[in-house]
This record gives structure tokens, C-alpha cells and sequence, in this order.
């Protein structure tokens, strides 16, 4: 008990913010881990409806829009085409999401640009989120979409989330008959992609 009183207030605030960042990033951790497992097993039922692409992707970015104004990255959309077709939309704003996470993650603060486009092309939409940061070392680009896998372009800062995210993207696209996939032989910055099937 002694011991405990004689700990500064402030030192007892950091030791409890700890423990709470620990807690948030093991359970953010689980629920991936759970989340990964239903959507591989397709025990998870996509909500398909129709939606409005051009809708969804203003969505994904306004949810993280706050991020990347911390950051001074600018995230540009110049898609003027409304475009509805079936998907489940809030799978998808999950996609958006992580691909933007990433882009930010990786793009230089105060000089970072990420676009986000769409093109129709033989039944399917090609939706495209560009960064002009770090890129994807070569040795990568077999495992970004592998479970648990971190770039390792990371240098010497401490891994970021849990290495699903793109492993559930992946999962997520498939299961709605599409295809995700890094673009490679770009010299400055990140591309990836993904497509979607409608009728």
C-alpha cells in the first residue's frame, strides 16, 4: 500500500492508459481474429442491397476525412458519376476504410495525397485508392493480403494494427465474387484495387 501512494498521480495515469490502449487493441484484435473466421467460413451473410458507389466511397472518406486533415494529407475524389448496383455497403465501407488507414499510415505527414476513383469496365467496378507515400517493397507484395502479415516497411516504429486488415478485405471482396490486388512496378506511392461484378 505504501508503495502505492508513493507513485506520482501522473505516472499512475500513464501506467492506467496503458493498460486501457492494451485492452482497446487486444479486443480490436479478437473481434478481427472472429470477424476473419466468419467471413472465411461464410458463416457471415453479406447484406446485399442496392447501393450507390459513389455515395459509399464519400462515406469511407468522410469517416476517416478528420486522420488525415491531423496528418495534412489530402484525400481527393473527383468521381461525379452516380452508380447503383448490389453490394453490402457496409462491408465495403470496411474495405474503403482499411485501404484508406493504410494510405495514411504510410504517406508522409504535411505532403501526402490519396486518391479514390471508380471506372466501369465488362460488368464490373474497378475502384482504385492511390497514395504517393512509402510504396510496397517487392519482397511484400506475395503476403500483403495474408493474415497476420505487416509490411515490412514499417522500419523501426512499432507494428500497427493487427496485420487482418487486408487479409479481411480480401475475404470480404471474394465473398462478393470480386477480386483485390496490388498494383506493382510503381515508383512512388501504393495502388491497390478491387472489382465487383454487377449485372
Amino acid at each position: 500500500m505504501e508503495e502505492e501512494e508513493k507513485m506520482p498521480q501522473d505516472l499512475k495515469e500513464k501506467f492506467l492508459n496503458n493498460i486501457l490502449n492494451d485492452s482497446d487493441r487486444l479486443s480490436r484484435l479478437i473481434n478481427n481474429i472472429l470477424d476473419f473466421e466468419k467471413l472465411s467460413t461464410g458463416r457471415q451473410q453479406l447484406d446485399i442491397r442496392r447501393n450507390n458507389i459513389k455515395k459509399t466511397i464519400s462515406k469511407a472518406i468522410s469517416s476517416i476525412q478528420h486522420i488525415a486533415s491531423n496528418k495534412g494529407i489530402k484525400i481527393i475524389n473527383e468521381d461525379d458519376v452516380d452508380f447503383e448496383f448490389d453490394y453490402d455497403e457496409d462491408r465495403i465501407l470496411q474495405v474503403l476504410t482499411n485501404l484508406l488507414s493504410n494510405a495514411i499510415k504510410f504517406t508522409e505527414s504535411n505532403n501526402g495525397i490519396i486518391s479514390v476513383d471508380y471506372i466501369l469496365k465488362e460488368k464490373n467496378i474497378e475502384v482504385y485508392v492511390r497514395d504517393n507515400g512509402n510504396g510496397i517493397p517487392d519482397e511484400d507484395f506475395k503476403y500483403i493480403f495474408d493474415k497476420f502479415y505487416q509490411t515490412s516497411d514499417q522500419n523501426t516504429r512499432k507494428p500497427q494494427g493487427s496485420g487482418l486488415g487486408l487479409a479481411i478485405s480480401k475475404q470480404i471482396i471474394e465473398n462478393h465474387n470480386g477480386k483485390i490486388w496490388a498494383e506493382k512496378g510503381k515508383k512512388v506511392g501504393a495502388t491497390f484495387g478491387f472489382k465487383l461484378p454487377f449485372n
